[in-house]
Formats: structure tokens, C-alpha cells, sequence
């Protein structure tokens, strides 16, 4: 038997280091906010996605998909797997992640990705996020991409 020094790899070492560094200090990533819970009756999100794939659109918040449980959020505009494109917006109490969509190509960012916040208030949620060289993905044609994301919602409740 191999003592453990010998048997893990480079790179398992490498990636483990990478997971027990804290994020650079000066990284610009988005501020998570409070939302308590509500459901939501209105809102849009604008969205731009260039780059592997492209999305340009105005869509509306889908009702039913939208709510907040006071721990988590989760704003749904469209209908996930739309061609005519999708967004979804999540908060939870120490994260925020955009998913955007077109068919079955996606790409999902979360704070780290992203620069931009959102503003709560007891009825009325606004956020704009810039999120550059996010991964996206094609399973039609097995492939990965790059894509840049810039979003603003507004959700009423």
C-alpha cells in the first residue's frame, strides 16, 4: 500500500488548495439582499445574452414559478426551456444565481460571476446584474460555451 502523499495527484492537490483558499478580498461580486416571504403578481426582465448563444428580450414574470419563503427566492420569467428565451433569479440567504436560457442551451452564474445588485422593498424588487464569461451549455451539440449576461427584473408583489 502506497502511502497517501504518493497517491493523491497534482491536480487533486491542487484542486482541494483551490477549495480551502478564502476568494480574493477585492473581488467585485454581488451583495445578497433580504427578501421576506410574498408571492409576486407583476414584473419583467430585460435580458441580453451574447457570445456561444444570444438572447435579446423582454420577458415577463411567470406568476406561478415566482415565489419568496423568506430563505430562499425564486423569480421565474418565462417558461424554462422557452426558445423564445427564459430567466430565473435566485436569492437565498448567502448566494445569488442567474440562469438563462434559449431552448435547451443555458448558462447559470452566481455572485461570484457577477457584479450588480438588488434593491427590496416591501413591495417591489429591482436588480440588475452583468455577469461576463459564463460557461453556457448545448446539449443538442455537446458543447460548451462562453456567454456575457446582463439582466434587470423587476418583480411586484
Amino acid at each position: 500500500m502506497r502511502p497517501l502523499k504518493y497517491a493523491l495527484s497534482g491536480a487533486a492537490v491542487g484542486l482541494a488548495v483551490a477549495f480551502a483558499l478564502p476568494a480574493p478580498a477585492d473581488q467585485n461580486t454581488a451583495k445578497v439582499p433580504v427578501i421576506g416571504a410574498r408571492t409576486y403578481v407583476g414584473g419583467s426582465a430585460t435580458v441580453t445574452v451574447t457570445g456561444s448563444f444570444q438572447l435579446k428580450a423582454d420577458i415577463p414574470i411567470n406568476q406561478q414559478a415566482s415565489l419568496s419563503d423568506g430563505e430562499m427566492t425564486w423569480l421565474q420569467y418565462g417558461a424554462s426551456g422557452s426558445e423564445a428565451g427564459d430567466v430565473l433569479v435566485t436569492v437565498s440567504l448567502d448566494e445569488i444565481g442567474v440562469t438563462v436560457g434559449r431552448g435547451k442551451k443555458t448558462a447559470t452564474a452566481g455572485a461570484v460571476d457577477c457584479t450588480g445588485k438588488t434593491d427590496v422593498t416591501a413591495s417591489l424588487i429591482t436588480g440588475h446584474y452583468t455577469c461576463p464569461g459564463v460557461t453556457s451549455h448545448d446539449p443538442r451539440e455537446m458543447g460548451l460555451g462562453k456567454v456575457n449576461i446582463e439582466v434587470r427584473f423587476t418583480a411586484m408583489s
